[in-house]
């Protein structure tokens, strides 16, 4: 996918940008990588590259519907994202870090779960951190500093979008305009389901390491509203980035520095 990425990219007549270089790694860790909604796993190129140039094994996959993946949106729960998760977990064969950006959080916790012995540490990147229960839309509704809910169209086969011409605003408000142009092309409907599905956590979820990692100029979920997700479920770790939605493309060496962090802790 990263190589699509690039080759997308050169075609335009432009190179990916290329983040700051880690230092090379003797401890090498496997990250899992997991977008959130409307994106896909090209959103990860720059971390991808950047991981893998410090020695670290990458794999970030496209949950149903998303991305490259055929799966039609509006048939896809939550459900069926954690088990795209799960299988890919039972493919890798090693622990991974575990990283969960936006919607990608509550299924990353199903995961969890389900394979606590499959993930090393959990890290949830502007993500939604939910109890047992609760719904990505119950948390959104509440979410008074988001830009979200007033630029929100929905479909008549069960999937919505953000408006286009409110993407930047929303998600991309300190990325260059080349990311903006990479994402608006890429960006694909949304399962409505998936955001209305109660997340399902237990005793397995809990005893799993997770680390929090919040935006502070985020315009989709609050910094206050982050705030209170990983104080209702307290993390390990909270790190902070002065980014918006999308550090992985705005702001990328701060993020692999962070993940370089956790992956020592």
């Amino acid at each position: 996918m990263f190589l699509g990425v690039a080759a997308s990219a050169a075609i335009a007549g432009t190179a990916p940008p290329v983040p700051g270089r880690l230092r090379r790694t003797r401890e090498p860790r496997h990250f899992l990588l997991v977008h959130g909604a409307w994106h896909g796993a090209w959103c990860w190129y720059k971390i991808v590259a950047g991981l893998e140039d410090a020695g670290h094994r990458v794999t970030a996959i496209d949950l149903p519907s998303a991305g490259i993946d055929p799966t039609p949106a509006g048939s896809v729960t939550l459900q069926a994202q954690a088990d795209r998760i799960v299988a890919t977990l039972d493919s890798l064969g090693d622990p991974v870090i575990l990283v969960g950006h936006s919607a990608g959080g509550p299924p990353v916790s199903m995961a969890a779960e389900a394979r606590p012995e499959a993930i090393q540490k959990l890290v949830y990147l502007t993500a939604f951190l939910l109890p047992n229960g609760a719904t990505i839309t119950s948390v959104t509704l509440k979410d008074t500093g988001s830009l979200i809910t007033q630029h929100l169209t929905f479909n008549t086969d069960g999937t919505f979008e953000v408006e286009r011409s409110a993407r930047q605003e929303v998600f991309y408000n300190e990325c260059d305009e080349q990311d903006v142009a990479l994402a608006q092309s890429l960006l694909k409907p949304a399962s409505l389901r998936s955001n209305i599905d109660p997340v399902a956590v237990g005793d397995n979820f809990a005893r799993v390491r997770r680390f929090y990692v919040t935006t502070l100029h985020d315009h989709a979920i609050s910094p206050d509203t982050q705030r209170t997700m990983y104080t209702t479920l307290p993390c390990e770790r909270v790190f902070s980035i002065r980014s918006d939605h999308s550090p992985f493309l705005s702001h990328p060496t701060a993020l692999l520095r962070i993940l370089a962090t956790i992956a020592r802790a």
